[in-house]
Order: structure tokens, then C-alpha cells, then sequence
């Protein structure tokens, strides 16, 4: 028989009833109907060749790679932050980042945290009024986020790729005190054991409405859960070798050991009704017994260690270094992950210090999600901005099919190059230039300037478009296909003669200049003049057209 037969339901059997639906009516009605999984199709990169491993690198790191390490490790940063790790270790650097993560502090929660609705019986007026409320702090809750990813960017990074793993949809769970609960147990596992997060996530509110988990009874067991908690959250259908790593009756019966499950949303709280759980005997993974939710879990990582480190190592080398995973890398944080009895942070500073992250082939290799390409454009300037333009951000973000809290479906946003379509890379190109324009975000970018380059330099006008195009940019300024700018250079250059370097450099050095200075003759510029900080902005947003600045 087909190995596939095993993992899906058979074409013609029944669905499984539902139990009561946890969400009332007048909480339904304003929901919409939740999207059909589509599960991640194979991506169609190839691995990179790559000769160097794990082992750490120990050159002193260079400008590039301590700027590869912070957009991968975060969403970028600023100047003066990249320079205080330029010339150090890349074990310094990564300590610094994970020890930073896992010591910051939980954001405070909401002063709506504990609002619960209105109590049944109560007017439509208050349910109304509820609905409209809680519209407003899903709003303010995702644009909360950002400030938080600049704060804290290795946690959230990490957190958003929780995000996209363990999925929920604010569509399917409604209330903004429960998407809070949940990001909170994304952000407090972050970094920590994965056993524990699995544990916590299945008993988290918003993940037991999204997959219905309060539905599942021992009279209408839904298998929901247990089919995405073995397919999508802990190991894949099949091994390295194409062998299933379950079977269809492994989900069935361990659907009944999660029965009896509730939340009480007008008190926000989980509940274990033992009247709705399956008391019976359960078989899976060639176990036997009268199984709970926490031998679910415990048996799980028993029996599948190595198919669930692996699995969860390779979508961390996905999000982290390249689309197309690379199986003895890959193998080796698996062999890591279970050694440290899934401690997430280990296997984190074994990948990110190592000679392979750091390989050339690995920077500017993948695509930035659109969150990842907004808050970077904040984290690369001295970025200032309130909830009213936070609030616009994660809009922006959204335009991009984005959309925090929402993920598309249980299997999450693909990413890579599903993130560039014919409507979505123009839209980057507008959105670049919305958000270099935005002066009370840049506020001076004659900061950003002074940061990168020493003004007072007697070639100032050539070093400073070029430092900022390297800023910017993930890839080699000479990998780039910039137009050459036939026009001469404007001003007296027989008094004031273009430096050898420009001159005899290559075009694009020359193109970026001119770019720069918009016809100003070159010995005019100064950081300091009337209008510099417009030409810088004006040389942003043009850097932000510019296809590789898609590329992290």
C-alpha cells in the first residue's frame, strides 16, 4: 500500500462530529470562515555547497558578517550596535544575543489582559460595545509587537517563528486577552525546552479553539490536534529515508488520550472536564495504556526523538540560514537538540556561531518576510515612532500578506520566494519609499551619516554613499546590477579633481556617487548643510528600489 495511505484519512470516510463549539454565537458571527489548510509545498532551491560545518568560526568578524549576523539573529541594527561587535568573536556576539534573549524580561501585559466578555444574558448593546473593543486592542496588541522587536530581537525573532510553527489565527479564537496568552507562551519558550513548549502550546486557549481541541470528547473525538501535533508542530509525516513516522490509527488514538479539554472564555481559563475524557485504552507508537495529555507528550519524545529533533532542526536551518536544508548539517543539531534534552538555546549558538552561517554563500541568500523588511528599516536608522505609526507598520506589513496573529492557515506562511509576487515587489518598492520619507520616523538622518562615515573626511562625498549602500544592502556592493550614470560628475574638476579610487574603481562605485550628490558638485557636499538630510533620505529610498535590498 501506498506509504501516504497510512498518514491521511481514506478518501471516503466520514467526518468526525463536533463537539459544542466554545465560542457563542455572538462571538461567531463577527468571525470569518478559517482558510483550508494548504500545507507547505517543497520548496524548489537546492541545497548551497558549502564546505565548512559546524565548527566555530574564529576569524575576528568583519563589518559584513557581524551586519549577516544581526539581520539573521534579528531585523538588523544600527550603526554604532554593529560596531560594537566588528573586530570580536563570533562567540562573543552570539552569547551576547542569546544570553540577552533569554534574560529579557516579558513585556508588561495589557490593561485588558483579564477583560472578559460580557456575561451570558447580557444586552446586544454590551456585546456590541465588547466586539468594537476588542477590535481596538487587536490593533494596538500587533503594534505593540514591533517596539518589541527592536527592544528584544533575537527573542523575537524567535518568537515569530514560533509564530509560524505552533499557528493559531486570530480569526478562528477571536478574543485579544487570548492571542496575548498565547504570544506569551511563545516568547517564554522562545529560547527554552522544546518538550515543555510543546506541552504548554497544546494547552494554550487560542490553540485549543484554532484546532479544536475543546470539540474533541470522548463520544465525537476531533483529531484536529493530534494530526498537526505529529504533522506540523513535532516531526513530519516521514523521515529523511521517506518512512512514515506514524500511522493513521497513531493519530486516531491519540486524539482520545487528549479528550476532555475546555476553555471558559468568560473567565479565561483552561478546565479538564473528566466526564468528556476517553477512559478507555489506548494504543500508539506500540504503547499501551489508559494515556493523558502529558503521556501524549512524554510518550512522544520517548519514541521519537530523533525523528522530532530532526524535523524541528531543519525548519530552523530554513528560517535561519536557507531555504534548501543541508541533511548532514542538519543532522548534526539534531545529534545537539536531543544531547541537551531539547533545550532550544543550544542548538542556537552551536548554528549561529559556526563557519557554515558564516560562509559568503549564506549572506544575502534569503528573501525578508515583510515584517522582517519593515522593522529592519527601523532597526538600520535611528528609528523613532509612536502606536499611531507602529499601528501603520504592521498595516503595511499586512499589504504584504503578512498579517501578525493571522497566518494564512494552520501550516503557516511558506515564506522565501512565495514572499515576491508580481503584486507584492511593487508594493515593497512604494512601501520603501512611504517609510523613508516619514520624517518623524527618520527624524535626522544626518545621524545615520555621521555614524557611517567621518564628515570632516576630504572625500567625504564618496564615502558616505557608499557606506550607506553597504549598510543597507546584505549582498557585495560588487554583485550589484546598478545602471551606470553616463553623465559626468558636476562641478570645476580641473580645480577639484576626482579622487584616483572613484576614477579608476569600478562603474557602480561611480553610479552610487552620482546618485548620491543628484548633480551637486562633490567638493559642495557636506553632512552639515542645508537639506543634506533630504539627499540622504532621497539616497535611501533609492537604495530601497533596488532589487537585493529584498535579500537578507
Amino acid at each position: 500500500m501506498n506509504r501516504r495511505a497510512f498518514l491521511t484519512r481514506p478518501p471516503h470516510a466520514p467526518p468526525r462530529a463536533a463537539g459544542p463549539d466554545p465560542l457563542p454565537a455572538w462571538v461567531r458571527q463577527h468571525l470569518k470562515a478559517p482558510l483550508p489548510r494548504m500545507p507547505r509545498s517543497a520548496s524548489q532551491a537546492t541545497p548551497l555547497r558549502i564546505q565548512a560545518g559546524l565548527e566555530p568560526y574564529t576569524a575576528p568578524l568583519d563589518r559584513a558578517r557581524v551586519v549577516h549576523a544581526l539581520r539573521r539573529m534579528g531585523f538588523g541594527a544600527d550603526p554604532e550596535t554593529v560596531a560594537t561587535y566588528v573586530g570580536g568573536t563570533a562567540e562573543a556576539l552570539v552569547d551576547a544575543l542569546v544570553d540577552g534573549a533569554l534574560a529579557a524580561p516579558l513585556p508588561d501585559p495589557p490593561a485588558w489582559v483579564d477583560a472578559v466578555p460580557p456575561p451570558a444574558g447580557s444586552s446586544d448593546a454590551a456585546f456590541q460595545a465588547y466586539v468594537l473593543q476588542n477590535a481596538e486592542w487587536v490593533v494596538q496588541y500587533r503594534a505593540d509587537w514591533l517596539p518589541e522587536m527592536q527592544a528584544h530581537p533575537l527573542r523575537e525573532r524567535m518568537t515569530l517563528f514560533w509564530h509560524n510553527h505552533f499557528v493559531t489565527g486570530i480569526e478562528a479564537y477571536f478574543f485579544a486577552p487570548l492571542a496575548h496568552r498565547y504570544l506569551t507562551t511563545l516568547r517564554t519558550h522562545s529560547l527554552g525546552n522544546f518538550k515543555d513548549f510543546v506541552y504548554d502550546i497544546g494547552l494554550d486557549q487560542a490553540m485549543l479553539i484554532y484546532l479544536n481541541g475543546t470539540q474533541n470528547t470522548r463520544e465525537a473525538p476531533n483529531e484536529n490536534y493530534a494530526r498537526e501535533l505529529l504533522e506540523l508542530f513535532t516531526m513530519g509525516p516521514t523521515d529523511a529515508q521517506g518512512n512514515p513516522n506514524y500511522a493513521e490509527s497513531d493519530i486516531q488514538e491519540i486524539a482520545r488520550a487528549l479528550t476532555g479539554w475546555l476553555v471558559d472564555i468568560y473567565q479565561f481559563q483552561v478546565l479538564f472536564a473528566l466526564s468528556r475524557h476517553d477512559e478507555g485504552e489506548k494504543v500508539f507508537f506500540g504503547r499501551i495504556g489508559n494515556f493523558l495529555y502529558s503521556d501524549v507528550i512524554d510518550i512522544l519524545f520517548e519514541e521519537r526523538a530523533e525523528a522530532i529533533s530532526t524535523f524541528i532542526c531543519e525548519k530552523l536551518y530554513r528560517a535561519f540560514v536557507y531555504d534548501a536544508p543541508d541533511a548532514a548539517i542538519v543532522a548534526e543539531l539534531a545529534q545537539v537538540f536531543r544531547d541537551h534534552d531539547f533545550e532550544i538555546a543550544p542548538v542556537l549558538r552551536v548554528l549561529f556561531q559556526s563557519a557554515h552561517f558564516f560562509d559568503a554563500q549564506v549572506r544575502g541568500a534569503q528573501i525578508k518576510s515583510p515584517v522582517a523588511l519593515v522593522v529592519g528599516m527601523l532597526a538600520h536608522l535611528y528609528a523613532e515612532a509612536d502606536l499611531e505609526n507602529y499601528t501603520f507598520f504592521t498595516y503595511l506589513a499586512a499589504v504584504l500578506e503578512q498579517q501578525l496573529l493571522n497566518p494564512p492557515n494552520v501550516a503557516g506562511w511558506p515564506g522565501h520566494r512565495t514572499w515576491l509576487t508580481t503584486t507584492t515587489f511593487p508594493l515593497r518598492w512604494i512601501i520603501g519609499d512611504v517609510m523613508y520619507a516619514a520624517a518623524e520616523i527618520t527624524r535626522d538622518p544626518r545621524r545615520l551619516g555621521q555614524a557611517l562615515h567621518d564628515p570632516e573626511a576630504q572625500y567625504a562625498a564618496f564615502d558616505l554613499p557608499l557606506a550607506l549602500a553597504e549598510h543597507l544592502l546584505s549582498v557585495p556592493l560588487d554583485t550589484l546590477d546598478i545602471p551606470e550614470v553616463a553623465d559626468p560628475f558636476a562641478g570645476n574638476l580641473a580645480e577639484n579633481p576626482i579622487p584616483d579610487y572613484i576614477t579608476d574603481g569600478p562603474a557602480y562605485q561611480r553610479s552610487l556617487v552620482k546618485i548620491f550628490l543628484a548633480g551637486t558638485p562633490w567638493y559642495e557636499w557636506n553632512l552639515y548643510n542645508f537639506g543634506s538630510g533630504t539627499r540622504i533620505l532621497d539616497y535611501l529610498r533609492y537604495l530601497a528600489q533596488v532589487p537585493e535590498f529584498q535579500l537578507t
